[in-house]
């Protein structure tokens, strides 16, 4: 098989809200395409998503969708949309319940369509976890629709500023029935973000066969601006549609730009620290704010200097880590909106996958498993 060649341009805009975050990009650029079975094709490509997360984590909504206009004049549309609500069933565990539909039509050739809903359990701790889910739908290839289950599970470990993944999943699309094992890392060095992913296709009755594998590198240059290059090989997903293919591309993306918001009616609320915790770890500590809007709504800013990843976890995410944003390309300071009432609240920071600590500008007390947990009050 020969290999694909993408060259894209893309642009984005993110939007912030009191009820959620919303984000939306546009990418446009030419490819070169090879998929499977197929001759090799340029084409110019246009790709519009928008996404929104729900301000304390507990769901998200996605819509995405792509055009490609190839060299021969045919085209290739593919949009799609996904969500997931999440629900804290113990302090360990969580379920999760997601809708996913889409539709694709190849090159004037062929087209397909699918919805599904699926149901997930997750038991996590701060460094590992595991999940076990069923997925159930239909799926559409021209006029005929066949029944789609997928059963699957997985594991995660995270060590430093690396995040280990592996899963399982067995599906069956009408008399089309195979299985896949897969592993990935996700590995943040400074600027730099490398995500790579190895699977093989196993136990398949018309679904095909082989090892296939990802991997992408992300090099952020400044506020608005990221280089990225990636390459591998897909399969076939008889669930979604797609076609299987070869690919290397090499992409400049600009954006994400937040637009200013309007000022809070009550000032920031810089916690004072208290007792232990003007120590000579406390400027290794990432520093709290907290500043509170209308209602219960807050925002939760955090200054880690030197951090490639920030985490929270309190008594508002139900002991949940949530990862704040940046609040711009290489900037120190990470930026969270969240529903918290007045009152003492406890939280704890994760920086770059290390251990959970209480930031500096919060009280440090003993939490129920013998760590410490920063605490804090709001009027």
């Amino acid at each position: 098989m020969r290999t694909l060649a993408l060259i894209a341009f893309a642009c984005g805009t993110g939007v912030h809200t009191a009820q959620g975050q919303v984000t939306t990009t546009f990418e446009g650029g030419m490819s070169a395409v090879r998929y499977d079975r197929f001759l090799a094709s340029g084409a110019a490509a246009l790709t519009p998503a928008v996404r929104w997360e729900h301000p304390r984590g507990r769901g998200f909504v996605s819509a995405r969708g792509t055009y490609l206009r190839f060299e021969s004049g045919r085209r290739s549309v593919d949009a799609s949309a996904n969500g997931s609500w999440f629900m804290p069933l113990a302090r360990h565990w969580r379920g999760e319940l997601g809708l996913s539909a889409g539709a694709s039509d190849y090159a004037n050739i062929a087209s397909f369509s699918h919805s599904a809903v699926e149901a997930r359990i997750h038991l996590n701790d701060d460094v590992r976890g595991g999940w076990f889910g069923a997925t159930v739908g239909r799926a559409s290839f021209g006029a005929g629709a066949r029944p789609v289950t997928v059963l699957a599970m997985g594991l995660w470990l995270s060590r430093a500023n690396v995040i280990l993944f592996a899963s399982a999943d067995r599906s069956l699309v009408g008399d089309t029935a195979y299985s896949d094992l897969r592993s990935s890392a996700r590995w943040r060095i400074s600027r730099m973000l490398l995500e790579g992913t190895v699977g093989t296709r196993v136990s398949s009755r018309g679904g095909g066969h082989g090892v296939y594998g990802e991997g992408t590198a992300t090099w952020t240059l400044g506020r608005h601006t990221a280089v990225l290059v990636s390459f591998g090989r897909y399969p076939t997903d008889a669930v979604t549609g797609s076609i299987a293919g070869r690919y290397i591309t090499a992409a400049l993306r600009l954006g994400a730009v937040s637009p200013r918001t309007p000022a809070p009616r009550t000032l920031s609320i810089d916690v004072p620290a208290g007792g232990a915790s003007d120590d000579a770890s406390t400027g290794d500590r990432a520093r709290l704010e907290v500043q509170v809007h209308r209602g219960d709504e807050a925002s939760v800013t955090l200054y880690a200097p030197g951090a490639a990843v920030i985490e929270i976890s309190g008594d508002f995410t139900d002991w949940r880590p949530v990862q704040l944003s940046r609040q711009a390309a290489g900037s120190d300071v990470w930026v969270g909106t969240f529903r918290i009432s007045s009152g003492v609240h406890r939280i704890n920071v994760r920086r770059d996958g290390g251990r959970w600590m209480a930031p500096a500008g919060t009280t440090r007390s003993t939490d129920d498993y013998d760590g410490e947990v920063g605490v804090f009050v709001l009027p």
